[in-house]
């Protein structure tokens, strides 16, 4: 299934091993941990018949337990496979290993990278040709290319193989895993058209129209699963509410902002109660956001971390807050401005090396997230390197004048404390910042704002300003329209960058 480049993270016992040594009770704990997932897996996973005979699920989960010298070892290994591949099939790091005067040979521990420079979403879109490879190993075909949603004007494109595609496909299984997902339940999808199943001619879902299909996707491939329900996100929140007390789903995935949406919309009537857990996706969940749902729906949710040009980094561990990586697919760094490890407890760049894709190997990829590095270990169990929560866009982040994000964290959490009498109209909002750094609150309120309203959120307002003079203007608005690649934004500034095509100064 899979070629040398990754075979070594599919090389492995299904079962810990044991130990009469000073290190036995710890070995002994990860036995009955990961007795505990393959328990998991056997009681609630069940492979279609075609691939009854498999094994890279046990294998994932047996990777999860591994000591830290063996993870630093597997990840060095296919750091070195790729780095080579890279030196002698990409145009672009060949030139940068004959100028740098180095060999990929020289980098063979993942402390070393930081020599080599970090890749932007500029270098791609500018040496697209010359970071494609010439040859692929035997085991890696061509497939498909996907690319960032391009949310401030120029999306980045990223070819893929048959391997890429495959390991997106096995991690999605993991995180639904962790989750503690019974695949034979229903899951409900509330996402873009464009990013959700076509019909068979290639028609794209309509208005109010629920697409179904008889398996999850991705997983349902390999795994016996429940009904996927489909739903388009243009639909007003108000029929997205009805569609899901109708259709009583029992996981729901969906953008974080539209699951805020919904709470707004649920906030005098009661949720539907047969959703277990939610999937927050694509947007920044922030922790009042999260407080929010969660009280809400009276469910959990659950995260991951991916990008469209590099799959799926990590997920989002319930015991620990933090984010496991995948170390079959890549390698995260947290870094400063200078490309240099961050210390724990501080926030830096998400920067990620690619193992699994080599038609366009991504090498220190900046992804332009921030996120805090984290250490020791987690209450899971997990030795899986991790980092800490995300805390934004830093494209966006950095051009905001200072205290910025506290002022607009305290409007957002005096419309997620609005008494519902005085919210039961409203549906979405949107905070925008002007250049002299006064804000506006855009109210879509079906029905009309409530007189107190306001009053309430601009008391939250000047004690959150203090002794300056930032003003806030209320307004309500007939629509707020998407932004760039039909994602929702609650803040928009006149301090972000017009396009991806201004480079950060």
């Amino acid at each position: 299934m899979f070629s040398r480049y990754l075979s070594n993270y599919f090389d492995i016992p299904a079962q810990a091993p044991t130990s009469n040594t000073e290190k036995g009770n710890k070995l002994s704990d990860t036995k009955t941990t990961l007795e505990k997932e393959n328990k998991v897996l056997k009681n609630n996973w069940q492979p279609r018949q075609k691939y009854s005979r498999m094994s890279f699920h046990h294998q994932l989960a047996a990777n999860e337990f591994l000591s830290e010298d063996e993870q630093i070892s597997r990840q060095t290994k296919s750091l070195s496979l790729v780095l080579a591949h890279a030196e002698k099939q990409i145009p672009y790091y060949k030139d940068l290993f004959k100028n740098s005067g180095t060999s990929s040979q020289d980098i063979n521990v993942s402390s070393d990278l930081t020599g080599l420079p970090v890749l932007t979403k500029f270098d791609i879109q500018n040496n697209a040709d010359r970071l494609r490879a010439q040859t692929l190993p035997p085991g890696h075909t061509h497939n498909n290319f996907t690319q960032s949603s391009g949310t401030t004007g120029r999306p980045t494109r990223v070819y893929q193989t048959n391997q890429s595609n495959l390991m997106f496909t096995l991690l999605k299984q993991r995180e639904l895993r962790w989750f503690r997902f019974n695949p034979m339940s229903s899951l409900a999808s509330i996402r873009l058209p464009s990013q959700l199943p076509r019909h068979p001619e290639g028609k794209e879902i309509q208005m109010g129209e629920t697409f179904r299909l008889q398996a999850w996707p991705y997983v349902g491939r390999y795994f016996q699963t429940g009904p996927y329900l489909c739903y388009s996100v243009i639909n007003p929140v108000d029929d997205q509410a009805v569609w899901l007390s109708q259709r009583q789903p029992d996981y729901l995935l969906t953008y974080s902002e539209t699951l805020e949406h919904l709470a707004f919309a649920y906030k005098n009537k009661e949720t539907p109660g047969s959703i277990k857990a939610l999937i927050a996706i694509s947007e920044q969940l922030t922790p009042g956001m999260r407080t929010h749902i969660e009280s809400k729906f009276s469910t959990p949710i659950f995260q991951n971390y991916g990008l469209n040009e590099a799959g799926i980094v990590a997920a989002r561990c319930k015991e620990g807050g933090r984010y496991h990586v995948h170390t079959e697919h890549c390698m995260v760094e947290i870094v400063d401005d200078n490309g240099l490890a961050c210390s724990p407890g501080k926030t830096g760049k998400i920067v990620v090396t690619v193992f699994s894709n080599l038609a366009m190997p991504l090498i220190r990829y900046d992804t332009d997230d921030l996120a805090q590095a984290v250490e020791g270990p987690c209450p899971c169990g997990r030795t899986l390197p991790s980092f800490g929560e995300i805390e934004g866009r830093y494209s966006r982040i950095a051009f905001l004048p200072e205290n910025t994000l506290a002022l607009v964290g305290s409007i957002r959490e005096a419309l997620e404390k609005m008494p519902a009498e005085l919210s039961k109209n409203l549906r979405q909002f949107q905070i925008h910042q002007f250049k002299d750094d006064s804000f506006e609150l855009r109210l879509f309120t079906p029905g009309g704002m409530n007189n107190n309203f306001p009053a309430r959120i601009q008391s939250a307002w000047l004690k959150a300003i203090g002794n300056t003079q930032a003003r806030l203007n209320i307004i309500e608005v007939k629509e707020i329209p998407r932004g760039p690649g039909g994602k929702f934004q609650d803040f928009t500034s006149d301090y972000f960058p017009k396009s991806d095509r201004e480079e950060p100064a």
